[in-house]
Order: C-alpha cells, then structure tokens, then sequence
C-alpha cells in the first residue's frame, strides 16, 4: 500500500510540473519550472555563470591585449636575465678568471676563498639592477592588463539571442504539455486500476506504465531545453564585439 502511495505522489508533484509548463514563459522566474539557459539559473536551478536576462554579459578585457601583456612580462624578464649576464662578463671577467685559477686545485684554500670574496664584490652592482628590473617587470605585469579595452559582445546581438534562446525553451515547453497530456488516458487507467484493487497487481502495473509515459517526457523536455542553452551559448559566442564609443571632445570656454 505505500509502494503504491508513492507513485500516486509522484504523479501529483509531476501534475503540478505540468501546470507550470502551461503557463507563459514571461509568468515563470527564471530557475523555477525553467531551465533558465544562458540567461539566469542553469540545468534545475543549478548555479550559471552566464548572464541574467535583465542584463548583457559583463565586458572582458580583450584577449589578444592580455597575451601581448603575458609575451611583454616574458620578454622583461629575458632581457633582465641577458642584462645581468652582460654585466658579469663585462665587468668582472678578471675576478672569474681568477676564481677559476683559485680554485682548480682546492676549493677550500685561503686563496680560493678570497678570489670568491672578491668576485661577489663585483658581481653586486650587476645584481641588484637585475632585481631591480625583475621588480619593475612584476609591476607591468600587474598593470598592463587593467589597460587592456575591454570587449564586450553587440548589445544588440545578444538581445536577438535572448529572444530566440526564449522562444526555443517556451517551444519545449509546450511540446513537453502536449506529451505530458498523451499521457492522461494511462494516469486514468491507474487511478482507475488503484481504486478497485490499490494492493494488487494490476495498480502496480498501470502506475509503472503510466510513470514510465511520464519520465520520457520529462528527459524529452530536459534534452530540449538543454539545446536551447547550447544554442544561446553559442549565439553569444558569435556576437561581434560591442564598438568601442570614441569620446567627443569638449571645447574650453574662451571666456569671451
């Protein structure tokens, strides 16, 4: 008897989906009874990071400037790199060769020890403008990209989007009431079967059947709505970028 409870239960929330279904799509919030798409929740509520449909997607730095930047910040650096080599070989290569001639035969001598001393003497002036060039690379790094226009997709573009994204979820959703509606004559016959007899045979039976009419139309409409998404997702990819304003210039009073 509980067996069969529940599946009457599951009849009745899924009767409430279709009442939801049959109302326009202008009457439902985004996220409930709605996919959403690319406008607001994404699959069942679940979070989207696209935009609301109250609002166009947020501007974005533009994608060749940042990896100019990236390229930029390689080269600083290189160039640093090179720079403090040139350095050491162009001033200090008497105290290298003298490290070397030190050296060979123990490491560990006085006189190995002093020819060291003194070529970290010379190499200090090359390193601390290596650091100092590291810093200034880091720096650049870290404000190139805030100079970097932004690109943000046509306004107009991607209104044409939501509307055609719109339309294609609201068509899912009236084809899903109509399957949902096929479905009737079965959720009768069970509730009819369930009625005379809800412990045997023939409840259990009609109640499977008339869930298994109703699931399919659910993952028809899931796999509809889904479409829709992928759809707009790729409409907005497609939008041109959004023209850049050029700023009218102001003329100073002459105070005449």
């Amino acid at each position: 008897m509980m067996h069969v409870r529940k599946l009457l239960a599951v009849f009745t929330v899924a009767a409430g989906a279709a009442l939801v279904l049959s109302a326009p799509v202008s009457a439902r919030p985004f996220g409930q009874g709605d996919q959403g798409g690319p406008w607001g929740r994404g699959n069942r509520g679940a979070p989207n990071e696209q935009p609301t449909p109250q609002s166009t997607p947020s501007a974005q730095p533009n994608p060749q400037c940042l990896q100019n930047c990236r390229q930029a910040n390689r080269l600083c650096l290189d160039s640093a790199q090179v720079d403090e080599q040139t350095c050491a070989q162009s001033t200090c290569s008497s105290e290298q060769g003298a490290v070397q001639t030190a050296c060979t035969t123990d490491r560990t001598s006085a006189a190995c020890q002093s020819a060291h001393s003194a070529l970290q003497t010379c190499l200090a002036p090359c390193r601390t403008a290596f650091q100092t060039a590291v810093q200034t690379c880091l720096s650049a790094k870290e404000t190139c990209p805030a100079t970097c226009p932004s690109s943000q997709p046509n306004p107009q573009c991607v209104a044409a989007c939501r509307t055609t994204s719109q339309t294609c979820t609201l068509t899912a959703g009236t084809t899903a009431l109509s399957c949902f509606a096929n479905c009737n004559s079965l959720v009768t016959a069970a509730e009819q079967a369930c009625g005379t007899d809800p412990g045997g045979s023939g409840c259990t039976t009609a109640l499977q059947t008339a869930q298994a009419c109703w699931q399919e139309c659910q993952q028809t409409q899931q796999s509809a709505e889904q479409s829709c998404q992928q759809a707009a997702l790729s409409c907005i990819a497609a939008c041109p970028t959004a023209a850049t304003p050029t700023p009218t210039p102001t003329s100073s009073s002459s105070g005449t």
